[in-house]
């Protein structure tokens, strides 16, 4: 391992900083857009002020919602929550969209002949699905049914939530050129993370390996948005890196230091902290209440 620790580039750190810290930043501004066309009076400093504290609260909540619900908390007096959700909600698919296109990109880039064909075409097949799926969810008619079975599954307070969310998507189907050029926004600030992860690798093992970080970085996200069972997908993307690392010929060592560097840009994600040493008393006791609300069974 020190061996391994002494090769690495560096400029390898001071580089992830700015990979992470700027992609903060995006996707902060990213929501504040989606906000913005409905509530012109939400400034963009407020909006990533609440942004901010969330991330600080996603490093220790086990899903990545409760996130959202600090966030629709704070700005519950500023903008409605409808709204809030309904863009957190469009910013996820518009980044699951980009995620998806950005690894079937890659796969057909990568070098193939280690991969059964099966899994070419079960991978393409399955972010297929999660695209279309995603672009339906903007559609009254097809997610009605599923309105109607939730309204008897779910507890009252859930099946709220749901439906304002679901309410306030479809507002966006009015706002082609909003949603368009926040695609934009949502694809540069994906592959800022994902060739930053690529450099970062580049830095400990001198191998540049941009297809296939294309492929698998983008996949693993997927899989830990998907499995919200862990703060920060921790466990699950640690073991879903082993499994890229040993298909790309990385050894062990590096692996480790990759997911070290992987902690320590978890923890960057304190700086959202920084708003509630200087926050109101009233306004940190609104943060406090939705986080104890968020983790309730």
């Amino acid at each position: 391992m020190s061996s391994t620790i002494s090769t690495i580039s560096w400029w390898t750190i001071p580089l992830l900083v700015i990979c992470i810290l700027g992609s903060m930043l995006l996707q902060g501004i990213r929501w504040w857009m989606l906000i913005h066309p409905f509530d012109h009076a939400l400034s963009l400093s407020k909006a990533l002020k609440a942004h901010f504290v969330g991330l600080y609260y996603s490093i220790v909540l086990p899903t990545s919602a409760a996130q959202d619900v600090v966030r629709a908390a704070l700005l519950s007096k500023d903008t409605s929550s409808s709204l809030s959700w309904a863009s957190t909600w469009v910013s996820r698919v518009l980044g699951l969209l980009t995620l998806a296109v950005m690894s079937i990109y890659g796969l057909f880039n990568i070098d193939r002949s280690g991969l059964p064909d099966s899994f070419f075409k079960s991978i393409i097949i399955t972010f297929c699905i999660l695209i279309l799926i995603s672009l339906l969810s903007f559609s009254k008619k097809f997610t009605s049914p599923f309105r109607n079975v939730t309204q008897r599954v779910l507890p009252k307070r859930f099946f709220t939530l749901i439906d304002q969310i679901r309410q306030g998507v479809y507002n966006y189907r009015g706002k082609g050129g909003t949603v368009f050029v926040v695609f934009v926004v949502t694809l540069l600030m994906q592959l800022f993370i994902t060739v930053g992860g690529c450099l970062v690798i580049f830095g400990i093992s001198g191998k540049f390996l941009l297809f296939e970080c294309l492929v698998y970085l983008p996949m693993i996200e997927i899989l830990c948005i998907s499995l919200p069972l862990t703060p920060n997908g921790i466990g699950i993307r640690e073991g879903l890196l082993a499994l890229m690392f040993s298909h790309v010929g990385l050894n062990k060592e590096q692996l480790g230091i990759y997911i070290v560097l992987g902690f320590f840009s978890i923890s960057l994600k304190l700086i959202g902290g920084v708003p509630l040493l200087f926050g109101s008393r009233q306004e940190n006791s609104t943060i406090k209440n939705a986080v104890s609300h968020s983790i309730k069974p």
